[in-house]
């Protein structure tokens, strides 16, 4: 055994020496731009993921939610709750929230929307409003005349909004709005900022002060229809979960992958593509491997069948094209990864991809890079045995007489 493998080995490293420099170079080009394009979309899908996960996140729905489990809407004694729930382990922040159906019009324009109640000190460590603001200012603590508009709602002449024909079209940073609640209560308000997340759930909303909130529904009075957590937790929401689950009873917690909606359907749909394309990856290494392996095997056949008359096994032959496909993929492999490490990812973070959600940077990690490597790894060897022992089963004078 130990005979062939350096009969294998020596052959193997004859052929590369000895082999047309060009063509050596062309199939690791090759296995090198199918593995950077494997890492480059995966890493992109990944990055798309990511990004849309943590907007979401972080501008609408938090780590985890706290809602009536009972047939009533709110969750009484709310403020209480929050104390509790802020001093479980893991829990970085909580709020809470209070909403009503309302009706904005302005310049002849209405648009139905939910307006939320906020405690804006409390809000903000929650939830990343704050450093969205385009138009004016957030709102403070005693704001009783004022309202936060979402870009989807406002308009603010920007044509190009998903929503925009929907919206109040031309309404911007102090202009005044009339809003019916639908309570019945109808006020006026300054409209003290505008915010514009890049996420269209978040930037449908409307806020208040808590404040303002209990003059128009005094019934809210320390209650909310939801409670807002952010954890330090890396995914693992369970401890909070059980520990928020024993505070109280009817209490029903969802965590933001229950609340994800279109966002988990898109980020299935991406997670479909990276699949698709990495087949398509496969296969180009693959093939291209497989060629280059045919044609050098038709080329060599009666050598091989000499090889073979003078006592080298076929197990020794078919090592020795297995160490030439594994030379090629580890070197296409290094070169890819130097390429990717200080070529491509400085690049794509200088100019980012933009997509509705935001930018949007590669998301790259060992383990996918380790996966690329093991599948075009995989790949090169599979295709450049299947010609050797297609070729190997050809009897040795056959071989040699062509």
């Amino acid at each position: 055994m130990i005979k062939s493998l350096k009969v294998a080995l020596f052959l193997g490293t004859r052929s590369i020496i000895r082999g047309n420099i060009g063509v050596t170079l062309l199939i690791i080009a090759m296995l090198m731009l199918a593995n950077l394009n494997l890492n480059f979309v995966s890493g992109l899908m990944d990055g798309i993921v990511h990004s849309a996960n943590a907007k979401l996140i972080n501008t609408y729905s938090s780590d985890m939610i706290v809602e009536s489990g009972s047939d009533s809407p709110y969750v009484t004694n709310a403020q209480e709750l929050v104390g509790q729930i802020a001093s479980i382990k893991g829990v970085d922040a909580v709020t809470y929230r209070s909403n009503l159906g309302a009706e904005l019009d302005a310049n002849d324009r209405r648009v139905n929307c939910v307006i939320r109640s906020i405690v804006p000190t409390q809000d903000s460590r929650v939830f990343d409003i704050t450093g969205s603001i385009i138009e004016g200012s957030y709102l403070n603590e005693n704001d009783t005349d004022s309202i936060l508009l979402g870009i989807q709602l406002a308009g603010a002449n920007r044509t190009n909004l998903e929503l925009y024909s929907s919206s109040l079209k031309t309404v911007h940073a102090g202009d005044k709005i009339k809003v019916t609640y639908a309570n019945g209560v109808t006020k006026q308000y300054t409209v003290k900022g505008i915010f514009y997340t890049e996420f269209i759930q978040t930037d449908l909303q409307a806020f208040v002060t808590e404040r303002e909130f209990l003059s128009i529904n005094p019934l809210a009075n320390d209650a909310a229809t939801g409670i807002y957590i952010k954890t330090n937790s890396t995914g693992d929401f369970a401890p909070v979960i059980d520990a928020v689950s024993r505070l109280r009873e009817n209490l029903q917690i969802l965590t933001w992958e229950d609340t994800a909606g279109i966002v988990s359907s898109m980020t299935n749909s991406f997670a479909i593509i990276r699949s698709i394309m990495a087949v398509i990856n496969m296969l180009v290494a693959g093939i291209t491997v497989f060629i280059v392996t045919y044609i050098d095997l038709t080329q060599k056949r009666r050598q091989i069948g000499i090889e073979r008359a003078i006592g080298i096994t076929p197990g020794a032959i078919s090592m020795s094209y297995l160490f030439r496909a594994v030379f090629y993929a580890i070197v296409a492999i290094l070169a890819s990864l130097l390429v990717y490490k200080y070529a491509v990812i400085p690049l794509e973070a200088g100019h980012p991809f933009h997509f509705p959600f935001g930018d949007v940077l590669l998301f790259t990690n060992i383990s996918q890079l380790v996966r690329s490597a093991l599948i075009i790894l995989g790949v090169s060897v599979i295709a450049a045995l299947l010609p050797v022992w297609q070729t190997l089963r050809l009897r040795i004078l056959d071989a040699i007489w062509g």
